[in-house]
C-alpha cells in the first residue's frame, strides 16, 4: 500500500499480497490490522542548515518519491507505538562484528556454509576469506556466530550499568526475546543462544562471557509472507560496561556507541537437500532460486560456488526494534 500523490486529493493505491489474493479467492479476506513504515525515507537528508533557512530542513525529505505499492510483503522500518511517550531514546538492533566469536559481513552478506567442505576453503587465508567470515549452518556450537545487540546507540548514553537502568530496563526496553522472520524454503529452523548465555566483560575490560550451546527454535509458526516462517529465542542481559582504568574499552567489544541492554547468538539450519559435498547429486534448488558455479569476490577464482541469497529479519520483543540481516547460504562445487 502506498500514497501516490499528496499535493492535492490524497489517492491511496492498495494491492492484496499472494496470501491476501488467496483469501480473497476463499471468501477468507478481512483486513484486521495494518503496519506503518517510512522505508523509502533518508532522514539524513535533514538540514537544520539550509541555505534557504531552518524552515526548509526537510525539502528534500518531502520531494523523496513515494514507494509504489507492491505484492512482495515486508518492511525494514515499521513504525512502532509506545506506550510511554516520555521516552527519550529508542533502542536499535545492531549486528555486533567485533567479538572474536561474531562473524563479519563480507560482500555486504553474511555467509552461511552448508557443509564443512565449504567452510573449509572460505575459512582458508589463501584461497578463501580467512577465518571469520562464514558460519557452519546447524552447528550449536559454532566457531563463529551472527551476534546481534540491542542497545542505545548514542554517544551520550555512556556504558553504565546506571544508564542501562534508567533508560532500558526501569522503560521496560530490555529485550529478553526476540522473533526471528525466515525463508522456510532454505531454512528449517534458526538456533539461539539460551537465556543464561554470558555477555560481559571483565574489570580490566576483556572479554568475560560465555558462547553456550545454542538452543534449536523448532517451535515455529507461519508468518504473515507466503513461504516464510517464525520463531521465538532468548536474548540476555549484557553486562559490557565502560571500567575505570581498564585497559581495553567497551567499544571494542561492541559495535554500539552506547549502552548495550542485551544481546544473542544465532546460527541456522539449513534445509538437508541443500548440504549435498562435491561427490554428491545437488538439489535443483540452487539453480532455480539461486545461483550455481559462481567464482565469490575474495576468493579464488579456481573455487566455484552454488548460492541462495536470504534474509534473516529479526524483531527484538520488549523495545520492537528491528533489524534485516542479508545471508547467503553457500556450497561449494569445485
Amino acid at each position: 500500500m502506498a500514497f501516490l500523490d499528496n499535493s492535492g486529493d490524497i489517492i491511496l493505491d492498495a494491492v492484496l499480497t499472494e496470501t491476501g489474493r488467496r483469501k480473497m479467492a476463499a471468501g477468507t479476506f478481512k483486513i484486521t490490522k495494518f503496519a506503518l513504515g517510512d522505508d523509502e525515507i533518508n532522514y539524513a537528508l535533514y538540514d537544520l542548515n539550509h541555505p534557504s533557512g531552518s524552515a526548509y530542513a526537510d525539502l528534500e525529505i518531502l520531494q523523496t518519491p513515494i514507494i509504489e505499492a507492491t505484492t512482495q510483503v515486508g518492511m525494514q522500518y515499521s513504525l512502532t507505538s509506545m506506550a510511554d511517550n516520555n521516552l527519550l531514546y529508542m533502542s536499535e538492533l545492531q549486528l555486533n562484528e567485533k567479538l572474536d566469536t561474531a562473524a563479519k559481513m563480507k560482500n555486504n552478506t553474511v555467509y552461511f556454509s552448508v557443509n564443512s567442505e565449504t567452510q573449509k576453503i572460505l575459512d582458508n587465508s589463501t584461497v578463501g576469506f580467512g577465518a571469520g567470515y562464514a558460519i557452519l549452518a546447524g552447528q550449536r556450537g559454532a566457531s563463529k556466530l551472527i551476534t546481534i545487540e540491542s542497545c542505545l546507540n548514542n554517544a551520550d548514553i555512556a556504558m553504565t550499568q546506571a544508564n542501562q537502568n534508567t533508560y532500558l530496563t526501569s522503560k521496560n526496553m530490555l529485550d529478553t526475546s526476540m522473533t526471528i522472520t525466515f525463508d522456510n524454503n532454505f531454512i528449517s529452523f534458526p538456533m539461539t543462544s539460551p537465556k543464561n548465555t554470558k555477555f560481559a566483560n571483565n574489570a580490566d575490560g576483556s572479554w568475560g562471557g560465555t558462547t553456550t550451546p545454542l538452543q534449536s527454535l523448532t517451535n515455529i509458526a507461519p508468518a504473515a509472507r507466503e513461504g516464510f516462517s517464525t520463531a521465538r529465542g532468548s536474548m540476555s542481559r549484557a553486562s559490557i560496561f565502560t571500567r575505570d582504568g581498564a585497559a581495553i574499552d567497551a567499544t571494542d567489544l561492541v559495535n554500539s556507541l552506547g549502552v548495550v541492554g542485551s544481546m544473542a547468538y544465532i546460527n541456522i539450519a539449513v534445509d538437508p537437500t541443500l548440504t549435498t559435498t562435491m561427490t554428491q547429486t545437488a538439489s535443483t534448488k540452487w539453480a532455480k532460486f539461486g545461483s550455481t558455479g559462481v567464482t565469490i569476490t575474495g576468493v579464488s577464482a579456481t573455487k566455484t560456488f552454488s548460492t541462495i541469497d536470504l534474509s534473516l529479519d529479526i524483531t527484538a520483543n520488549n523495545s520492537g526494534a528491528t533489524l534485516s540481516i542479508p545471508i547467503t547460504i553457500i556450497k561449494r562445487d569445485t
